[in-house]
């Protein structure tokens, strides 16, 4: 693995840890995965001044083993307590977590997750990519896809490369920031990470603090989660995806296991189907308590 795809875990930790304190959210826990570097990712110095040491303090709780937690908090997975699972990383803890876990429990686990690319790639390329969160950890990506899950929801390179607000939603948002502490807090930290290098990441749109967001990936498989078992914003194929070993997703009728996959939008242009997810997340944290 290159140090491109190695990062601080609690360093990530940390940036959690201030954004649930500003929410007041003590109650939810976090839980470390493994420490795969030591580079910090962009946003880090928005958070450099809240320590993990005073989220404890405030009433927070840190769990040092995340995949222990995680593995502890699967278990309690049942027909009356039934579990969604939000995978929007490269899945090592998950994975290693499977390994422990009664498969049996997974009928009592819905799992969604951005991952992986079916039909187009990065760039909307009609050539499906190497997607991120698949090829850097390859093996742990197997276990899940190989996995039987109660539902398995995917939000792949193929939708989510339009995840990108903008216009007038986006100038709404921004117009909030000296009034809602929540929505300074998306701007504060998005304009760090963005002045620190991800103004340099690659999007369809052009994006900076003041103008729009780059691309949220990460956002439609957590909105999947919120509106299931409606995916009334996009086309969903339910498709036997396998993960190679060199990293692509691919349709395998004989060895895949079905996964729900949100192939594209509803809307011929894609754009207007993620401006109406963007109206629903975005008035969600305008209007947070």
């Amino acid at each position: 693995k290159s140090n491109y795809i190695r990062f601080n875990t609690t360093a990530r930790a940390q940036i959690t840890a201030k954004t649930l304190a500003i929410f007041g959210r003590f109650d939810i826990p976090i839980a470390i995965g493994q420490n795969t570097g030591t580079r910090d990712i962009f946003e880090y110095e928005w958070a450099q001044n809240y320590t993990l040491d005073q989220f404890q303090k405030d009433g927070g709780i840190i769990y040092e083993n995340g995949e222990d937690a995680l593995l502890n908090e699967m278990q309690k997975a049942n027909l009356d307590n039934i579990y969604n699972v939000i995978e929007i990383s490269p899945s090592t803890s998950l994975g290693h977590v499977l390994q422990h876990l009664n498969p049996e429990l997974l009928k009592y686990i819905r799992l969604f997750v951005m991952a992986g690319s079916v039909y187009y790639g990065y760039d909307n390329s009609s050539q499906p990519s190497k997607e991120y969160n698949i090829y850097t950890d390859i093996s742990s990506a197997q276990r899940i896809f190989n996995s039987s899950w109660a539902y398995f929801g995917l939000a792949p390179l193929d939708t989510t490369i339009f995840m990108q607000f903008y216009g007038s939603l986006w100038e709404k948002f921004y117009s909030y920031r000296n009034q809602n502490k929540y929505v300074q807090l998306i701007i504060d930290s998005y304009t760090i990470w963005y002045n620190n290098g991800g103004k340099h990441y690659g999007a369809l749109k052009p994006f900076s603090p003041e103008n729009g967001t780059s691309i949220m990936y990460d956002v439609l498989a957590v909105f999947l989660a919120a509106s299931y078992p409606s995916v009334s914003t996009m086309i969903n194929q339910q498709l036997p995806l396998i993960v190679t070993s060199d990293g692509f997703t691919k349709i395998n009728s004989t060895f895949g296991k079905p996964v729900n996959v949100s192939v594209a939008f509803q809307t011929k242009d894609p754009y207007i189907s993620t401006q109406f997810i963007g109206i629903t997340v975005l008035e969600s944290i305008i209007r947070s308590p």
